[in-house]
């Protein structure tokens, strides 16, 4: 379905009648970021909006005036322990990743659950995404509660779009191959991971009869889902659901009041714009090994790089003068002082890289970030993405000496930025969801 233009999702404030909502943002910062803006949003409309986000990110929430509830789960610790680092390791072959997943929900997704019930007892609204979908229905439909989706990735639904297809057999094109791929394997990916302790949860917890995955799906079929990409990355498919709306990317711009450290600031002015190397919450079994490869390619592309040390721990070794360790910046400030940035391809560091407007080298660790980066290649804003179990120096130097001196590949970023800056994607997807609201049904 063709979006509709932007003035139709607005709304006027007198119309709006304020309720209780509760966002669930279980994962890594890249997930709770752009929730984090949505509920800003929403509560600047005069809404009462609580979050639900591992322990790692209570406070980051409290700072921007949501209300936290920190979920028992320390994603952090998830991700540095053997789980986490079996999924990285197997994050490219979807299979096994799946195997590994399934095994994480099983020991940890009921406690998970019952931290989302804590805190949506008296929620009006419950806002979920990918990592809650299937038990925020389960919740809704006990509270008789409304239930939004608000995925950073394109719908697990069925359709001939290569390009809107999480794992497309033909990313490139329109074809029927997707679609039955779609319905084949995408569309029942989140029941087969925790539908059976979802039914468990309906059981225990809220005191609900089993649900099928047919039952599931035809409520999911009814419930409004707000997108928070553009489409401009992922053109929305003419034979999505009618219930499915892209609005655009969510940013927090928190960057206003960040104090950029002076060795920063010095290395930045001392020489030519840098390359951006990080991959945030990815960890990995060896991080001296990943940090020699690292700083071989950047020798061989003969480039100055901040290299960011994130929860992988980059950087234990003696550094050439060339390369800039760094905790950590808010990307917003960070990446439009870049040539190029390197980078997992989580949703929200991809965002930010769009908007910034440099040449992007993606390396999926797993998950939605392969699709991420073969967007990108696809839209010419960067190199072809190299999986993180086959990185060497050789490929890493190639593709940055690709995306720094290309100079069609940095005006088509460049493009592509203009376009995503000019979006309201949080206006929009407040418009969507206070009209969806507003409904009787």
């Amino acid at each position: 379905m063709p979006e509709p233009a932007a003035a139709s999702w607005r709304i006027s404030m007198s119309s709006v009648e304020h309720v209780k909502i509760t966002i669930l943002a279980f994962g890594t910062r890249g997930d709770v970021q752009p929730a984090l803006a949505l509920g800003k949003a929403l509560k600047a409309r005069g809404h009462r909006v609580r979050m639900v986000a591992s322990v790692n990110f209570a406070s980051f929430i409290e700072r921007h005036g949501l209300e936290a509830v920190a979920a028992k789960g320390d994603i952090r610790a998830l991700m540095m322990g053997e789980g986490g680092h079996e999924w990285i390791e197997h994050g490219n072959n979807p299979i096994r990743q799946m195997r590994v997943v399934k095994r994480l929900v099983d020991q940890d997704g009921l406690a998970m659950m019952r931290d989302a019930w804590a805190a949506c007892e008296d929620a009006e609204v419950v806002l979920s995404s990918f990592t809650s979908d299937v038990f925020a229905a389960s919740i809704a439909e006990k509270l008789h509660a409304k239930h939004i989706s608000i995925p950073l990735q394109p719908a697990l639904v069925a359709t001939r779009s290569g390009a809107a297809t999480l794992l497309a057999p033909l990313p490139d094109r329109v074809s029927l191959v997707n679609y039955l791929f779609g319905r084949w394997l995408i569309e029942s990916f989140g029941w087969r991971l925790m539908g059976a302790i979802n039914n468990r949860f309906r059981r225990e917890t809220l005191r609900l009869p089993p649900q099928t995955y047919q039952e599931y799906r035809r409520r999911w079929r009814r419930i409004l889902v707000v997108q928070g990409f553009s489409a401009h990355v992922v053109p929305h498919p003419g034979d999505w659901p009618a219930n499915i709306h892209t609005a655009g990317y969510w940013f927090l711009d928190d960057d206003r009041e960040w104090q950029a450290p002076q060795g920063l600031l010095d290395f930045l002015n001392s020489g030519d714009p840098p390359v951006y190397i990080g991959f945030g919450s990815m960890t990995g079994r060896d991080p001296r090994a990943l940090t020699g490869i690292i700083v071989n390619a950047v020798a061989q592309c003969r480039q100055r790089a901040i290299l960011q040390s994130g929860w992988a721990g980059l950087g234990g070794m003696r550094l050439p003068s060339s390369i800039f360790l760094l905790d950590a910046a808010p990307h917003s400030w960070l990446f439009p002082r870049m040539s190029a940035v390197v980078h997992h391809g989580g949703a929200g560091t991809t965002a930010e890289g769009l908007r910034a407007g440099v040449p992007a080298v993606i390396v999926p660790h797993l998950a939605d970030q392969p699709f991420w980066g073969s967007r990108i290649a696809a839209l010419g804003a960067g190199p072809r993405p190299i999986p993180r179990n086959k990185l060497t120096h050789e490929k890493l130097a190639s593709a940055i000496c690709q995306a720094t001196g290309d100079p069609g590949m940095r005006e088509r970023a460049a493009e592509l930025a203009a376009k995503v800056r000019a979006e309201d994607g949080i206006g929009m997807a407040v418009g969507m969801i206070e009209k969806y609201l507003n409904r009787g049904d």
